[in-house]
């Protein structure tokens, strides 16, 4: 029987027990985010799609303590005049259409954390404003002649290297160096198999608290076949395939999703998909924005799902 939680429900249900692995390399990770959660030096996470980046910025706001919010935006989504007014918000009469003052997410994220997801993206034009924004702490609407003091703490995150993005004179070296104060780099699944089970049994127990599902076991043989993948899409292909494998009823051995793949289940699995996205649409009443980063997903993969549906009717 479906259950009825909302999309930020589940989300919760996903954020409330964190797990990212017990092996050395992700220990020695956990201890470094230990020392330096409560600074307010801008944090630069790097690593491969799928790697925990966002999991992660979550985990250090959480253990600095701070007061306010944790605000994330996908900087891939806006061109530099779009990002400008939802980071730095925008005075009455700004632009047309500007009819009240707005707050942006920096305001928004006042004594809390600013999470700039896929920041080699970030508009070329814009990144001088982001580099005032770091070193002096203060940010100007869009149409207002004063500057505002801002208390928030950026960190960053890409799965591009941003030393080449520098080199090819798309990302501005002074930004660069600026964000890449702290800088930590999360280690791919294929790296570090040993945490697998630990993973899977995490991964379990939230999904089968969303879906209200009954705990399975993990057979070893099952185990092994998932030790031996080498994980791609790293954790977030993990999950994936446990929660394909729970809703479809199948065995959590990767090679047996990949041969018994048929139409029927597929179906199934994209129908399900599908309702999950369409109901965090609609509980934010169409901010597509807020509704990937509620799905855990950027906005560019929320667009070109909601255009394959389209293509597909019509």
């Amino acid at each position: 029987m479906p259950n009825n939680l909302s999309p930020a429900q589940r989300k919760a249900i996903r954020d409330k027990h964190p797990y990212f692995g017990d092996s050395l390399s992700i220990k020695q990770l956990m201890q470094n985010i230990d020392r330096i959660a409560h600074r307010n030096t801008p944090v630069l996470l790097e690593g491969e799609t799928g790697t925990g980046k966002s999991l992660l910025a979550r985990q250090i706001h959480q253990a600095s303590q701070r007061k306010g919010e944790f605000i994330a935006i996908n900087c891939a989504t806006f061109s530099h005049n779009l990002l400008e007014t939802e980071l730095f918000g925008h005075v009455k009469g700004a632009f047309t259409g500007a009819k009240d003052i707005r707050k942006g997410l920096v305001a928004s994220a006042a004594n809390g954390t600013l999470f700039l997801d896929e920041i080699a993206d970030l508009p070329i034009d814009f990144q001088p404003k982001l580099l005032h924004l770091l070193e002096e702490k203060m940010i100007r609407p869009v149409g207002s002649d004063k500057e505002q003091k801002t208390s928030v703490r950026v960190i960053a995150a890409t799965n591009n290297q941003l030393k080449k993005r520098v080199k090819q004179g798309l990302f501005r070296a002074d930004l660069y160096y600026r964000l890449n104060v702290i800088p930590f780099t999360l280690p791919p699944l294929r790296e570090r198999p040993e945490d697998i089970a630990g993973l899977f049994h995490n991964f379990t127990q939230q999904l089968c608290e969303e879906h209200e599902l009954a705990t399975p076991t993990l057979l070893t043989t099952e185990l092994e076949s998932l030790m031996q993948h080498d994980w791609p899409g790293n954790i977030r292909e993990l999950r994936n395939h446990i929660e394909r494998c729970l809703l479809l009823g199948l065995s959590f051995t990767h090679d047996h999703i990949e041969q018994s793949n048929t139409a029927q289940p597929v179906r199934a699995l994209k129908s399900h998909e599908k309702r999950y996205i369409l109901a965090a649409i609609q509980e934010h009443h169409g901010n597509k924005t807020k509704a990937a980063s509620t799905l855990g997903i950027s906005r560019r993969t929320l667009d070109r799902k909601l255009k394959r549906w389209k293509e597909d009717t019509a």
